[in-house]
């Protein structure tokens, strides 16, 4: 490969934060005009080579090359405008009370400093959208726009200011099928106009349909490379997690069933509230249901009413056989029903405090003699629970934030697991988490099912949907369309119900327990 034809070339990277390396010596070259996948699980470093290649920090050690050009100053704006190199971060950095234009020619904007021309960044943020084939309006606040949309306007931004490499860091981790299309057209249009891309994801159907070549990270090293077409979804999970994990057969070829004489768990009967009315359902012990819709369907809200964060408006809930009517967290907490939320860092993890406290914080009622915890039980059932999950830290009393997002995970659904749950609620339980940790958290819910829990579990991931669950509830614009058996569901079927569309899939009438509208 000649230096016309790489963009990016590291060597010998490598970078360590005191005694820990997150880094070490790794090598690889990104090819010019074409889509590089990064793959590794949470904590294989990932992250930190993407801060590096960003100028969000230096290397302790090693080169990077950009088009040929030694990086000597590991700094954003340098990376950008001397290197062409950019990046779309998962949090976005956006000035949400500005326009489009004022957003995507921040930092370029024409006229003078103190008076920049509105009328001239509005002309060429409408050429730029146009030859991106973005249908948005220039004027448009950006603070109103959905999270699919922001991400186009950093990938506008980034184009505006002459980027010649793109990193793109789990760009579809919170969008939609549909949102996700529109991301992965403008990736299409960036290709073809030479535009050099290295893209993270978890998710390997998107890997492998967009990923012209392939590197793998794991425990801070380069463990592997393939072109797309030299080898398969298997040996690229078995690369990033060093073993093989197997095939995890879904819920209905496991054969499983649920007995019609087995108790309610949980029983919604006209439950409304935010963005949803008049939901009925049932789960049954042993059973997982699981809740599909738009992001605007009200499923979300629906967990959080049930649990008690917002109560809603009417209906009635009833938990093991009881009803439930003054919900709030705590209340759910002593009836053992769970929620684990699927925005960990805003709703779930306790950022200050560390894995042990984390984990135990539900047991503190039980461990407290006159008001005091006895700590040496305390820090005993936290790691035994730890364990238990497979919680990958150095010790107990380091900060949940140095932990990787699958492990964070695990340790947030072991807070749960610990007050023994009856009933247990999940939105998005594996977003923002790698294989092998996907699989584990799998595992730990086909076995609490087994063990008599119910589980409600809403996914705007519709393999993961047809792979954990039973059944399926699917809601459009805030009501029960149906629910579908996940033995003969499909993802087509299932957002054809989501959206109101005519059904393209294969899923038989005969699968729909409950239909109205």
């Amino acid at each position: 490969m000649t230096e016309t034809e790489v963009a990016v070339r590291i060597r010998g990277l490598g970078r360590s934060f005191g005694a820990v390396s997150a880094l070490d010596d790794v090598s690889f070259d990104v090819p010019a005009g074409e889509i590089t996948a990064l793959l590794g699980e949470n904590g294989a470093g990932k992250s930190t080579l993407l801060k590096i290649l960003a100028g969000l920090q230096p290397p302790s050690r090693g080169t990077v090359e950009v088009f040929g050009e030694t990086v000597e100053t590991f700094e954003p704006n340098t990376l950008l405008s001397r290197h062409s190199v950019a990046i779309v971060p998962q949090e976005l950095a956006l000035l949400r009370d500005r326009t489009v234009a004022e957003n995507v020619l921040a930092g370029a904007e024409p006229g003078s400093r103190w008076f920049p021309s509105p009328s001239e960044m509005r002309r060429r943020t409408t050429e730029l959208l146009t030859e991106l084939d973005l249908q948005l309006a220039p004027d448009a606040l950006v603070g109103d726009l959905d999270m699919a949309t922001q991400q186009l306007v950093v990938v506008a931004r980034s184009v505006a200011r002459g980027c010649r490499v793109l990193i793109l860091d789990e760009p579809t981790a919170m969008l939609t099928p549909s949102e996700a299309d529109r991301l992965f057209a403008l990736m299409a249009k960036l290709k073809a106009g030479g535009t050099t891309m290295i893209y993270v994801s978890h998710r390997m159907p998107e890997v492998f349909a967009l990923g012209d070549h392939i590197q793998v990270l794991r425990d801070g090293a380069h463990v592997a490379a393939w072109r797309r077409a030299e080898t398969t979804p298997e040996r690229a999970v078995a690369a990033m997690v060093g073993r093989e994990l197997g095939q995890l057969s879904a819920r209905a070829e496991q054969g499983h069933t649920i007995s019609q004489n087995a108790p309610v768990a949980l029983r919604l009967t006209g439950v409304s509230g935010k963005r949803h009315r008049d939901i009925s359902l049932e789960v049954r012990a042993g059973e997982i249901l699981g809740i599909a819709g738009l992001p605007d369907s009200g499923r979300v809200e629906l967990l959080h009413n049930v649990f008690g964060g917002d109560p809603g408006s009417g209906g009635t809930v009833e938990v093991l056989g009881g009803e439930y009517s003054r919900r709030t967290p705590i209340a759910s907490v002593e009836r053992r029903l769970a929620f684990v939320p699927g925005e960990r860092r805003a709703q779930g993890l306790l950022t200050t405090m560390s894995v042990a406290e984390n984990i135990g914080v539900l047991m503190t009622r039980a461990l407290s003699r006159v008001g005091l915890i006895r700590r040496r039980a305390f820090a005993r059932q936290a790691a035994e629970q730890a364990t238990s999950l497979r919680v990958k830290t150095a010790s107990m009393g380091q900060s949940i934030t140095s932990l990787s997002g699958g492990n964070q995970q695990k340790a947030m659904l072991g807070r749960w697991l610990a007050i023994q749950p009856g009933v247990l609620l999940l939105d998005e339980p594996t977003r923002g988490v790698d294989v092998g940790a996907k699989a584990e958290i799998y595992e730990i819910l086909f076995a609490r099912a087994a063990a008599g829990v119910g589980v409600l579990c809403s996914s705007s991931d519709l393999p993961e949907l047809l792979t954990i669950t039973d059944r399926i509830a699917v809601l459009r614009e805030g009501q029960l369309a149906a629910v579908l058996d996940s033995a003969t569901a499909t993802e087509e079927s299932i957002m054809a119900l989501a959206t109101g569309a005519t059904p393209t899939g294969d899923a038989p009438q005969s699968a729909l327990h409950v239909t109205t509208n």
